[in-house]
């Protein structure tokens, strides 16, 4: 009995610590959205007006959604027990990624002028065109609410999935990110290729090439972080084989950060490429560092303490059995 007691005390504190980050993320959501909306709003820039309103309707939405499910998570109210960890707060996280999915290609085109747009380095023969931050605001904040809203997904995804075993929520959270920045950099990888190294003069040659790499890099991160996240959130992971994925990746985002964004990389000026590449870089590393320390099996970390949970009920059986 006071196992049992003792299991569901556990449970009951696993539950609340989820709960709580997800409080965090869906306010930092709420705030988001509320900056972004007004940083749209007080826009100057022509768009044309469907792009417009879906934008606006997006922020909105977003907004709305975000401030009930704060509501939700703080009080014990009737509207908590009908939204917190149950298939509405999941529809609710899915839709708003789906809505950001969707809004942030509009707002981070360069040719729309929005949160980017295309300057070029060189009075020569060769404009060498790149994307840099036009609206710091808007750029900032549209960005902070996509990642909450696929941060508060994850957490909810690997909760109903029961996926307490593996590496842990952190690392899942990690790979989730990286898998964010690889499609950045596919996108934004594509958009270049399309749009600057397709016209006349655009640019270098040499900076198209490193352009292709990025692509490359980008696709293999999506395909091997989407892979891991989602065993991770089964709970079915293992430290050697996302050991050997972080070291992998940790590679190729270092070659991909070089290349990019230093002397003729199509990302030397501030925008998404940038952000993306070393984004990349710095995610691998720190899913590198730590999945590296659990196979190791330094410090103490979500594998060492299922372990030890293991070894110490093997102690109380045996102790049953004396």
């Amino acid at each position: 009995m006071s196992d049992n007691n003792a299991a569901n005390a556990s449970l009951a504190a696993d539950s609340s610590h989820v709960d709580k980050r997800r409080l965090n993320t869906w306010a930092m959501l709420c705030l988001f959205s509320t900056l972004a909306l007004t940083a749209h709003e007080t826009d100057d820039q022509n768009m044309k007006r469907s792009d417009n309103i879906y934008i606006t309707t997006v922020c909105a939405t977003s907004l709305a959604f975000s401030a009930l499910a704060t509501a939700a998570h703080i009080g014990n109210t009737g509207i908590s027990s009908l939204f917190v960890g149950t298939i509405i707060e999941g529809v609710v996280s899915l839709v708003l990624v789906g809505l950001w999915a969707g809004a942030l290609p509009i707002i981070m085109d360069p040719s729309n002028g929005l949160a980017q747009m295309y300057v070029g380095k060189s009075a020569g023969e060769t404009a060498d065109y790149q994307s840099t931050i036009s609206n710091a605001n808007l750029y900032f904040t549209s960005w902070g609410s996509g990642v909450c809203a696929l941060i508060v997904l994850a957490h909810y995804v690997r909760e109903r999935l029961g996926g307490s075993g593996g590496m842990g929520m952190g690392y899942t959270s990690k790979w989730y990110l990286l898998m964010l920045a690889s499609v950045i950099v596919v996108i934004e990888s594509m958009r270049f290729k399309n749009q600057v190294c397709a016209i006349e003069a655009g640019t270098e040659d040499v900076t198209c090439r490193r352009n292709t790499y990025g692509l490359a890099t980008g696709i293999t991160g999506l395909i091997i972080s989407f892979l891991i996240s989602l065993f991770s959130s089964l709970g079915r992971d293992s430290a050697l084989i996302t050991t050997v994925a972080g070291a992998v990746m940790a590679v190729l985002y270092t070659l991909c950060a070089g290349l990019l964004t230093f002397d003729n990389g199509p990302a030397t000026y501030v925008g998404n490429h940038y952000f993306s590449a070393w984004a990349g870089f710095f995610i691998s590393f720190a899913v590198f560092g730590s999945v590296l320390k659990e196979f190791l099996g330094v410090g103490g970390g979500a594998a060492a303490s299922s372990a030890a949970a293991a070894e110490t009920d093997g102690d109380d059986q045996e102790m049953d059995r004396i």
